[in-house]
């Protein structure tokens, strides 16, 4: 990304912002804002860096986040199964942003996962789950932080953040810069990482709120990851990890960027919400380097490398949404009306293929740095528009209801390499309806029924036609259960759930395709709660029954499940303060998966395992000064894991690692 092209975003964004702020400003001095109706103070960034403790944060175990800490069963790329961020189902501050690029830690505090029970009320949910984002918005005094840390492997990396109000309560700043040098990864690679963001609170108004932010984050000079394909029912040998296998020369630079603005407006029993977005990913040139038909001595039969050049995705998203509360006693009401909108712009393929034949992993070969005559690349572009009318009902003590429909305008044009194009236009109604019945003051019942439009993840680098992406899918979800108070801070929740949707896999000849239908059927267990003064406890459980319809598995060109799919998932998470010591916690988390299907045909599973991770935090005063200092210990058993990154295809995960911080609030 060149300085002349940030210059020219950042100018577009403040032209974006003087007009969302003249709008809003005019919307704030309206008269019918009653005195007792002001708009509830955003959230604001932690009071420190060191704050970070998804655990202590999480209200349920179905996914929190919190800065550089995570927790739960779920995350933005992974929910029962199926991920959220392929999907499409990103929000920030609640908004829609078609976020080709997932926002960074020192633009967000975090995320929550919106599924199941937490997702009654929320205005237009989505079959796959949603990732909600909050924005690191500053507060009205200034603050000012640094974190430095490192780990096992040799990496190391520092942080300052800052925010400062610049005009007393009616403009502050927040900002975060954060570097990391990871001198091995734990695949062995090497890189470097850098991440920026910025946030402005402008309240031109007592009810007018206008946040303007800009993030960026790079991946510079990074080693590219070696995958490992088998062709045969037997996974890849355990070689030694933390190693290197692949080519110095497969180096890649990679640039993610979200920017935006959003501007809110509180009028009394009226509500305007606006966002728009602009979000892209730039990749230099960039390598797939495949060890293909590794047997069980480590030897492939054919090392490949794909190089592919230069390519980007764009898209701009956004979404205005008017919101009108009545109250009547213990009742109250809500109606929403959104309009959303997303233009994206995607480039991929051209790559060369360069075959260097039977190869040793571990043997380390090293080999002549190839000079790419690329081919002709594709192009998709997306258009999709939708308007939308949500209602929520609220009666205290009894339940609540929620209602959503959508009707959304969809548009694909695909520019293949070869010239031709292939133009795919839809026009669904999406709905959804849920309800939530209060038995007790301790125990709610719920229910849910949604009809989504979502995104189906690309095809995997392995695949002959890596990076295609089909159309956008139609799904449906439906879920049950029930939310029970134990004790004071204690809650369970236990629900079901069946999702469908398409099923995209990788076929016999390794073209990326559908293959039928997917269809996942399971219940989830969340227990959050504090069982004494000094412990804190989470336990999350999914027993997932994930199946294939359709001709191909009657056929027999399929099987019956899905690649990396698994009957369980199971996480539990505790922390205790000493006593006697103040400010000294330690936790330990595990988390048990069950056999995972590895090919197409389900003829290949990589077996069920378990990491424990221990850690301790230290909260107390440096030179006057709140202070953290964080260790964990990731992976205590050193268990070797397989990650299935696609059918046959396989990475193994990380094995021990020992990262510690420490963090400072000036």
């Amino acid at each position: 990304m060149s300085w002349e092209s940030m210059r020219v975003e950042f100018r577009q964004l403040a032209q974006c912002s003087v007009a969302l702020i003249a709008v809003a400003s005019a919307l704030g001095a309206s008269p019918v804002m009653a005195q007792d109706a002001a708009p509830q103070p955003a959230p604001q960034a932690p009071q420190q860096a060191a704050d970070d403790n998804a655990l202590r944060a999480a209200s349920d175990a179905f996914g929190t986040s919190i800065g550089r800490e995570s927790i739960g069963l779920y995350s933005p790329s992974s929910v029962r199964g199926f991920s959220p961020y392929a999907a499409g189902n990103i929000r920030i501050e609640g908004l829609y942003i078609d976020a080709v690029s997932l926002p960074n830690n020192k633009l967000v505090t975090g995320s929550a996962v919106r599924v199941g029970i937490s997702a009654q009320g929320y205005p237009f949910p989505a079959p796959t789950g949603v990732a909600d984002y909050r924005l690191r918005i500053p507060g009205d005094s200034f603050r000012a932080g640094g974190m430095l840390g490192g780990n096992s492997y040799g990496g190391i990396n520092g942080e300052l953040t800052i925010q400062a109000p610049l005009a007393g309560d009616r403009l502050a700043i927040g900002a975060g810069i954060e570097v990391q040098d990871d001198m091995k990864l734990y695949w062995g690679g090497k890189s470097i990482h850098a991440t920026a963001a910025a946030v402005l609170k402008i309240r031109p108004a007592d009810n007018v709120e206008i946040l303007p932010f800009f993030s960026w984050f790079t991946h510079a000079d990074e080693n590219t990851h070696p995958r490992m394909t088998v062709t045969n029912n037997q996974l890849p040998p355990e070689i030694k990890r933390v190693k290197y296998y692949g080519q110095p020369w497969t180096i890649w630079t990679q640039d993610h960027v979200n920017y935006g603005v959003i501007a809110r407006a509180d009028l009394g029993d009226w509500q305007l919400s606006s966002g728009l977005f602009h979000s892209y990913i730039k990749k230099d040139i960039n390598y797939s380097d495949q060890f293909q038909g590794v047997n069980a001595s480590g030897v492939a039969a054919n090392h490949r490398i794909v190089i592919s050049p230069g390519l980007d995705t764009n898209s701009t998203s956004g979404e205005i949404r008017l919101s009108r509360r009545i109250a009547d006693g213990d009742r109250s009401h809500k109606f929403h009306v959104s309009v959303r909108a997303r233009d994206q712009s995607r480039i991929y393929g051209g790559g060369v293929q360069f075959d260097y034949g039977p190869m040793a992993v571990e043997a380390g070969t090293r080999l002549d740095e190839p000079d790419p005559v690329f081919g002709p690349t594709a192009k998709d572009k997306i258009r999709q528009a939708s308007v939308g009318l949500a209602y929520e009902g609220i009666w205290q003590g009894v339940g609540e209801l929620s209602l959503g429909v959508q009707k959304a305008d969809y548009k694909k044009t695909t520019n293949a390499a070869d010239g031709t194009t292939v133009i795919t236009r839809s026009k669904p109604w999406l709905y959804n309806a849920g309800v939530a019945v209060a038995v007790s003051n301790s125990l709610v019942l719920y229910g849910g029924y949604t009809r989504g439009m979502e995104e189906s993840a690309s095809a995997p680098e392995t695949a002959v036609n890596r990076d295609q992406a089909p159309p956008a899918i139609l799904t449906r979800q439906y879920d049950a259960g029930l939310r029970w108070e134990l004790a004071p801070g204690v809650k369970m929740i236990g629900g079901v759930f069946n999702v469908e949707k398409p099923y995209f896999s990788v076929d016999s000849d390794r073209e990326y395709r559908r293959l039928g239908e997917v269809r996942h059927r399971g219940v989830e267990l969340s227990l959050v709660g504090k069982l004494s003064d000094e412990l804190n406890v989470l336990a999350g459980a999914i027993l997932m029954d994930a199946s294939v319809l359709g001709e191909g598995v009657r056929d027999g060109l399929v099987g019956a499940k899905p690649v990396g799919s698994s009957k369980s998932l199971v996480s539990l998470n505790a922390e205790y303060a000493l006593p006697q010591i103040e400010g000294l916690t330690f936790d330990v988390g595990s988390t048990t998966t069950g056999r995972r299907i590895a090919n197409t045909m389900n003829t290949l599973t990589v077996p069920g395992v378990t990491t424990v991770n221990v850690g301790a935090r230290y909260n107390w005063k440096l030179s006057g000064r709140p202070a953290t200092f964080r260790v964990q210990l990731n992976n205590l058993f050193n268990v070797y894991d397989w990650e299935v990154v696609s059918s046959n295809t396989f990475a193994y995960q990380q094995s021990r690692q020992l990262v510690a911080r420490l963090s400072v609030t000036f």
